[in-house]
């Protein structure tokens, strides 16, 4: 099984990120709307426990977290790249930039604004899901957020004033990964009239939000399910010798995100490398399954 199937909710920006690469390579893929918060029991036979979203299935293999989605994208349809002219390090730089600091600021003002209209079952998953996290208390770090998200658009802005993507004359991942955060940011007024100040961000936003999604179909979760069940994992075996700690093929671990949504997923090491790892696990109702994650941002224990 090839086919591409995105986990995702339309409100999702992770998900907007991987949307928009599915546009500049002008992907088909099959879309199965999970829930915005937990319980996800169509997700988790999965993904062992993973709960954030996106997820992107193919077959019986399962990537998680939208650096080792894009880059299996990338390596299955190469053309037209979102790494033009030898931008994959810078560009995923900046998509590390883009996910944790950028996110934060726009995280904070959207959540502030919409806080006392969110649905309390909402509030209360996202605050189990983030340490720390208290939603009808973050009016008062708005104004840090706002300070913060105009010095980001400020950058960006200057970066944008000679060319039409953020990175040179073509759309690269750069550009997914800080569209898909001002698209979430614009939801609370302040941020949208901030992005709206800075002319070039204003103007490059425009054009990446006309690129649409690329050609979509629903698909239910229980089909996406049923495809896992009938499908084999197509992940071969691969050692990375360069391991620092000695990681390897066969060791029994669990890898957990180091920032939020702290919930372990469990299994055998299939392959790893410097930048992604997989690991092997049975669920009673999809078999074998294999759950690919980045190395960056994930915590990798001995099970």
């Amino acid at each position: 099984m090839t086919e591409l199937i995105l986990h995702h909710y339309p409100m999702s920006p992770f998900s907007e990120k991987v949307r928009k690469v599915f546009a500049a390579k002008r992907l088909a893929w099959r879309g199965v709307e999970q829930p915005m918060w937990n319980p996800k029991p169509q997700l988790v036979p999965l993904t062992g426990g993973y709960r954030r979203i996106p997820v992107l299935q193919i077959g019986a293999d399962v990537y998680c977290d939208t650096a080792c989605i894009l880059r299996e994208i990338e390596a299955r349809h190469p053309q037209p790249t979102i790494f033009p002219g030898g931008t994959g390090g810078a560009a995923e730089i900046l998509a590390w930039w883009a996910d944790r600091q950028l996110f934060m600021a726009a995280a904070t003002l959207v959540l502030a604004a919409m806080g006392p209209s969110m649905p309390p079952e909402f509030k209360a998953d996202r605050e189990k899901m983030v340490p720390g996290l208290r939603i009808d208390a973050l009016a008062e770090q708005a104004p840090h957020a706002k300070n913060q998200l105009r010095a980001y658009c400020d950058a960006l802005n200057r970066q944008l004033a000679d060319r039409a993507f953020v990175l040179g004359d073509a759309f690269s991942l750069a550009d997914a990964a800080c569209f898909h955060v001002l698209w979430f940011a614009r939801m609370d007024p302040a941020a949208a009239r901030l992005i709206a100040a800075a002319p070039a961000v204003a103007a490059w936003f425009d054009r990446v939000d006309a690129m649409g999604h690329g050609a979509s179909t629903p698909l239910s979760a229980d089909e996406a399910l049923a495809i896992a069940a009938r499908s084999d994992p197509a992940t071969p075996p691969a050692t990375d010798p360069a391991d620092p700690n000695g990681a390897k093929p066969g060791d029994r671990v669990t890898v957990t995100a180091d920032d939020y949504a702290l919930d372990p997923v469990a299994g055998q090491i299939v392959a790893l490398t410097a930048s992604d790892i997989a690991i092997r696990r049975r669920d009673p109702q999809v078999g074998e399954i294999v759950v690919h994650f980045p190395q960056a941002g994930f915590r990798l224990a001995p099970a």
